[in-house]
């Protein structure tokens, strides 16, 4: 098969219903609020998640690395065996040293 791909160019008339649609959307949720991401370590993967502000209250142990000379917080744990294990993990997989903070 030998077919070229065109560019397709959409009218904006077309797009003002989703335009108008998504500025609603963005007025109704308000400013956004930065929220550090919780790390889940599946395998050799480590999986980054958003978390709702109730489980960062839940929270008891943030996960700290130095990165370029000051400290990085990677995330927090419900309690200290999981922080363990994800301090042994990153010790283990990437040979980082980790702090555990209480919170």
């Amino acid at each position: 098969m030998n077919a070229k791909a065109t560019k397709k160019r959409w009218p904006e008339r077309d797009l003002a219903p989703l335009i108008a649609r998504t500025q609603e959307n963005a007025r109704a949720m308000g400013s956004a609020t930065p929220i550090e991401a919780l790390i889940r370590i599946e395998g050799d993967s480590w999986m980054f998640e958003r978390a709702d502000p109730a489980a960062l209250a839940a929270a008891r142990h943030r996960i700290v690395v130095h990165e370029n000379g000051s400290p990085l917080s990677l995330g927090g744990c419900t309690d200290m065996s999981t922080a363990l294990d994800v301090a042994r993990r990153m010790a283990e997989v990437d040979g980082r040293v980790v702090l555990i903070q209480n919170l």
